[in-house]
C-alpha cells in the first residue's frame, strides 16, 4: 500500500566533512513503494553553507525545512520532525542521524516490518560493518529488543504513548536512553530488525571536528547527570535491568506520569541553583538526593544501586566522544 513516509533529521553543519556525511545520507534515501517527505531540522548551519542545499539521487515528493525554537537540541529536532510528519499526513516518520547510509531496500523493508509487527511502537534498522559491502550485507529476519536510535521509525501518533522526547537533554546525548526507559516502564516494545540494513559512521559529525569533541564533553557529562537524577541510576540498555534499577516514575515522584519532564520555566529557585553548580559539586549532590529519594520511597533496592565516580564518568565521556 502506497504511503507517505516522512524522514527527519537534526542538521548540524560547520565543516565540509559534515556536508559530505549529509550528502551520503540524503543520496541513499530511496523508496520504491512509498512517497518520501524530507523534513530536516536545521539546528545550526554555518553561514558558509547557507542556504543549505540537499542532494538526492531520488528526489523526495516534498521538502520542508524546520528550525529550532529557543535552545537547540537533538530531542527538540526529533519532536519537531515527528510533529510535522504527523501534520503533513505521513503514516510513519523515520528519524535519522546525518552520518548514515541506507542499503537500497532498507526503508521499504523497515516499513513492511512495522506494518507486520504492530505490537511494537518503535522499529529500527540493524547496522552493516562497512560501506563498500553495504548492498551485499545479508538481510535476516532477526528481531531484537535493543533498538538503535540512529535510525528509528515511529507512527504519526507516537507521542500518545509516553509523550515527547525530553528536551532537557541538550544539545544531545541520553535523550534516546530516556525514551527507551519510558517505553520499557510502560510495558511497550521497541524492535531492531535484521532485515533492514544501514551503515552508521558513529558520531561522524562530532568526530570530524576536534573543537566539537572538546565542546561536547561538558554537555555530555551534564546530560549523564540529568539522566541519573531523573531515573536514579546510570543508563543501562537491558530491558529487565531497566525495570529493576530505575525509578518507576520520573524523578521518583509517584504523581508524575512517564511523559513528564521538567520545563525550565517551571523550575524553582533550589533547582536553578543546583543546575548552576559545577559538575564536580553537582554530581555528589545528585547522588545524595537520589539516595534520599530511594530511602523515602524505594528502600528495598537502595543498597543495590552503584554509582560511578566522577572520574569514571569523565572516562565514559571521552570514550563516547571518540
Amino acid at each position: 500500500m502506497l504511503m507517505r513516509i516522512a524522514i527527519t533529521a537534526p542538521i548540524y553543519i560547520t565543516t565540509s566533512q559534515h556536508k559530505k556525511y549529509l550528502d551520503l545520507t540524503t543520496k541513499s534515501i530511496n523508496s520504491a513503494n512509498h512517497n518520501i517527505v524530507w523534513l530536516p531540522c536545521e539546528n545550526y548551519v554555518s553561514p558558509a553553507f547557507k542556504p543549505l542545499v540537499y542532494t538526492f539521487d531520488h528526489e523526495p515528493s516534498k521538502i520542508k525545512v524546520l528550525y529550532p525554537t529557543g535552545q537547540q537540541s537533538v530531542s527538540q529536532a526529533w519532536n519537531k520532525g515527528i510533529e510535522e510528519g504527523s501534520r503533513t499526513g505521513c503514516s510513519y516518520i523515520l528519524v535519522i542521524n546525518t552520518d548514515i547510509v541506507f542499503k537500497t531496500n532498507a526503508i521499504d523493508r523497515l516499513v513492511d516490518f512495522a506494518e507486520n509487527h504492530p505490537e511494537a511502537v518503535i522499529w529500527t534498522m540493524s547496522e552493516c560493518a562497512d560501506l563498500a559491502n553495504l548492498n551485499s550485507c545479508v538481510d535476516d529476519e532477526s528481531i531484537s529488543e535493543h533498538p538503535l536510535f540512529s535510525c528509528f521509525l515511529v507512527k504519526a501518533d507516537f507521542f500518545k504513548y509516553v509523550g515527547k522526547f525530553d528536551e532537557n537533554f541538550a544539545p544531545a546525548y541520553f535523550e534516546d536512553n530516556d525514551m527507551h526507559t519510558r517505553l520499557i516502564l510502560a510495558g511497550l516494545k521497541a524492535y531492531r530488525y535484521g532485515g533492514a540494513r544501514f551503515l552508521h559512521f558513529r558520531s561522524g559529525t562530532v568526530k570530524s571536528e576536534s573543537k566539537l569533541i572538546k565542546k561536547n564533553t561538558a554537555p555530555l557529562l551534564r546530560c549523564q547527570l540529568y539522566f541519573i537524577e531523573k531515573w536514579g541510576h546510570p543508563a543501562v540498555n537491558d530491558a529487565q535491568q531497566i525495570r529493576e534499577v530505575y525509578y518507576k516514575h520520573p524523578y521518583n515522584e509517584a504523581d508524575k506520569p512517564l511523559s513528564y519532564w521538567r520545563h525550565a520555566k517551571n523550575l524553582g529557585v533550589n533547582s536553578r541553583i543546583k543546575d548552576a553548580l559545577p559538575l564536580s559539586i553537582k554530581y555528589p549532590l545528585i547522588l545524595v538526593l537520589n539516595i534520599k529519594r530511594r530511602s523515602d520511597i524505594m528502600p528495598n533496592i537502595k543498597q543495590s544501586v552503584k554509582y560511578p565516580s566522577i572520574l569514571v564518568l569523565n572516562r565514559i565521556t571521552k570514550n563516547k566522544l571518540g
